[in-house]
């Protein structure tokens, strides 16, 4: 009786997931983990831990998952506050597996679990296989080597738009038929956190697949708002500014080709327009996001990031970034977003955009602590995504431009110029 181990990262889906796919067609047996690897890429300015809505969508994914699992006659293990490594091998012991089947990361701590699970494992006998299954493309239908990326977006995106293209979605494996044997492992319970949902949160949702397909059937078939993407893009207020996928991709409940499948079917069976095409435009900046992580590895989350040249000017200042964190600054832009991410785990792009130009280059705050926050609070958080736009509007990324300073006073103007959103988080 073959066996191997499912270890389930940020892709908590069962569809368009090789990893899946891969294991349940080369094995009798397959065990499938979760380990909460909380990998912090910056402690030193705000503590370990996951906020209560980030811990809250998670935890929902991980029941959504579980109960595919469960539909399917398995389970999904969990494990928390163990070393993934050290857990994965003592697993593979215990239930005599030869195989680890996992995602493949692109940031740089998961890219150094990954490197060292796979050199222990090999003492053991285990062979671990780590897949593609994060971005639009595999790093074989780019036009170029990874070290060779193209360091700003409008150059990436030109070339692969002329001669990468997207691969369809696998199919989700019939898990049903598989052996389901009992080892006796111990697993920590999925239970998601009583947190408080406010009513004037834009993402009205639970975390996981079925809520992932709901929002994009609403968003796309139902409500048809993304005929209007380019037009509502830099809303603040509601539900349908934008199309809310980020939450789910970040944890993998559903994949990016998934979302560009459903796209190309609604433009040839509704409609094609700019905003259809801008949709793909922005799935094309979250890929950029990941391969520009997985170049430049640990220079990401540096404090000169990709701009060693440009010299340092930010600080920090404890009781400053106190009245940022809690929205207390006296800016109410800035205020009004900070207490709309405090209350719901989430913020507009253009927000996002606002409290970083403001922490950086008006308060002077090194850009890393305003990512280490958004890391512990967004719902959102994935690292590549995180940490590069941070550097983009730290001016310390790839941005021909580098000194990207917003007036927040001129910006509520124009993307709250009737003042509904400072007044509904102020």
């Amino acid at each position: 009786m073959s066996t191997c181990i499912l270890w389930f990262r940020n892709n908590l889906r069962l569809g368009d997931n090789t990893p899946v796919a891969e294991a349940y067609s080369h094995y009798s047996t397959v065990i499938p983990v979760y380990i909460d690897e909380d990998s912090w890429h910056n402690t030193r300015w705000v503590e370990e831990g996951k906020g209560d809505h980030r811990l809250r969508f998670l935890t929902e994914s991980l029941a959504d998952l579980n109960d595919a699992l469960r539909n399917n006659s398995s389970e999904l293990l969990v494990l928390r506050g163990v070393e993934p490594i050290k857990a994965l091998l003592e697993l593979a012991a215990k239930t005599k597996a030869t195989a680890i089947y996992a995602p493949k990361e692109f940031a740089y701590n998961e890219r150094k679990v990954e490197f060292s699970l796979r050199e222990r494992a090999k003492d053991q006998g285990i062979t671990v296989h780590l897949m593609t299954e994060r971005t639009l493309y595999l790093e074989s239908d780019l036009p170029f080597g990874v070290n060779e990326i193209p360091e700003v977006f409008s150059r990436f995106r030109g070339k692969v738009e002329k001669r990468s293209r997207v691969q369809p979605p696998i199919e989700e494996p019939d898990v049903s038929s598989f052996d389901s044997l009992d080892f006796n492992l111990s697993s920590d319970r999925i239970q998601v956190p009583n947190v408080f949902q406010d009513q004037r949160s834009a993402v009205p949702f639970n975390g996981g697949t079925i809520a992932a397909w709901r929002q994009l059937d609403f968003y796309l078939w139902e409500s048809k708002q993304i005929l209007e993407y380019k037009q509502t893009r830099n809303g603040m207020v509601g539900r349908n500014y934008s199309s809310k996928f980020s939450a789910f991709l970040a944890l993998g409940c559903i994949s990016a080709r998934q979302i560009y499948d459903e796209l190309q079917r609604f433009e040839e069976e509704i409609k094609s327009n700019e905003s259809t095409y801008w949709l793909f435009f922005e799935l094309l900046w979250r890929e950029y996001f990941q391969w520009i992580a997985l170049k430049h590895g640990k220079n990401l989350f540096s404090a000169h990031g990709l701009q060693r040249e440009r010299p340092i000017r930010q600080g920090f200042n404890a009781r400053a970034f106190e009245k940022w964190t809690s929205g207390n600054t006296g800016d109410s832009l800035v205020d009004a977003n900070m207490k709309e991410l405090a209350a719901t785990g989430f913020m507009s792009n253009r927000g996002r955009q606002n409290v970083a130009s403001y922490l950086v280059h008006d308060m002077g705050i090194d850009w890393r602590a305003g990512a280490a926050f958004f890391e512990k609070h967004l719902i959102d958080y994935d690292p590549a995504s995180n940490y590069g736009n941070w550097l983009y509007n730290a001016g310390r990324g790839n941005d021909p431009r580098p000194f990207r300073k917003f007036d927040t006073k001129i910006q509520a103007e124009r993307y709250d110029p009737k003042g509904e959103f400072i007044e509904m988080w102020t």
